[in-house]
């Protein structure tokens, strides 16, 4: 190395523990200025107080030492600066203490007689490992940081994307709802009822996404239902009302298609489902009918109630408390109706208005509930 280039970089500070003259004076001979700076100590005690106060990058230790031997100061060293190189000097006699050493994490033995080209040979290697490291934590930092970055701006596009999903969804959903008199919104609205009511209920919030979908889509199998049916304003015939049910099995046959609303395509085929096992299309009786279902029924039929449908105008929430309570336990589940008494009728109000107004400003997004975003 040229001094010129030697002279670029901060020297690199030795640590040479030795009570004997003659070593100290051969280290100080082969590392000097301006490329090394070599800090003596004694014994071991100075040596470790030395490394508490000054970053040692190598340490340079006789095996036997006034206080102590180079095996428990190589350990009582790599305590203090887990990253130091410890060298040791030793003779031949020394060498089960040598092993041992080298066992323990000791970069290197030099033994009697020192040699100017064995010093610098050692002492290079152990600066060429400690720069490679260095250089390998830095790849390792800039790395990270890159794929955090990337992990952050992946994060960000799939927040797009899901955005772009539900704005989709919703879309589709209040155009169906426009279809029918009287149900506009009322896809949204039963949405946010839904989730509140689950909470309320103590629903997993693991699931609260698949469950909101759910409620969201609960009737897209009217998108298949002829126009004759769906806005007869009149009682329909029996095999209208039987072709009228199936929009339960179609929605579900729709949901399921789509891998992530799958778990959401049971309340598209149960929501019609009674606890007494008089609903449709299934039959099913009490807690045969998934809870997603119970709870979304409970939901429904309260915004049905309070928006009104062209067989029946717009009623006051107490009607609606009324017949829910009414219902409990052959129509509806009573746990969950006993969890809607429990909610102020100025929560559900709160949700009609803000489904209103994030309706009257486009992309704006209906308020967060306990983290699922409506």
């Amino acid at each position: 190395m040229s001094m010129i280039a030697a002279s670029a970089n901060p020297p690199a500070t030795l640590l040479v523990a030795s009570n004997d003259r003659s070593i100290t004076e051969a280290f100080q001979a082969c590392l000097h200025p301006p490329q090394y700076s070599c800090v003596l100590a004694a014994d071991g005690r100075s040596a470790l107080e030395q490394m508490r106060h000054t970053p040692c990058p190598v340490v340079i230790a006789e095996m036997r030492l006034p206080d102590t031997n180079g095996l428990e100061l190589l350990q009582r060293a790599l305590a203090v600066s887990p990253h130091t190189a410890v060298v040791l000097i030793c003779s031949y006699r020394d060498w089960e203490l040598a092993i041992e050493a080298m066992r323990s994490g000791a970069f290197d033995c030099l033994t009697r007689p020192l040699r100017r080209e064995r010093i610098n040979g050692c002492v290079d290697r152990v600066l060429e490992r400690q720069k490679i490291e260095m250089e390998r934590k830095l790849f390792q930092g800039l790395l990270e940081e890159t794929l955090e970055e990337r992990t952050e701006h992946l994060h960000r596009a799939l927040l797009q994307v899901e955005q772009s999903q539900r704005s989709a969804l919703e879309t589709l959903v209040m155009a169906l709802d426009s279809r029918e008199r009287m149900t506009h919104l009322h896809s949204l609205r039963v949405q946010a009822f839904t989730v509140l009511l689950a909470e309320r209920c103590g629903y997993n919030g693991a699931g609260m996404p698949e469950l909101a979908y759910g409620a969201l889509l609960h009737d897209i199998g009217k998108i298949v239902m002829p126009d004759a049916i769906l806005l007869n304003p009149g009682a329909l015939e029996p095999e209208e009302m039987r072709a009228m049910q199936q929009h339960t099995t179609r929605g579900y046959q729709i949901l399921t298609r789509i891998a992530h609303l799958r778990q959401s395509a049971l309340i598209a085929l149960c929501h019609h489902e009674r606890i007494d096992g008089k609903g449709y299309p299934l039959g099913l009786r009490g807690e045969e009918i998934p809870i997603e279902a119970r709870i979304f029924a409970v939901a429904d039929t309260l915004d049905v109630i309070l928006s009104g449908r062209p067989y029946c105008p717009p009623r006051s929430m107490a009607t609606a408390r009324k017949e829910l309570v009414r219902c409990a336990g052959t129509q509806f589940d009573a746990d969950v109706v006993a969890a809607f008494l429990e909610i102020p009728a100025e929560e559900w109000v709160r949700l009609q208005e803000a489904v209103a107004r994030r309706v009257s400003i486009p992309d704006t997004p209906l308020p967060i509930l306990h983290g699922v975003s409506l």
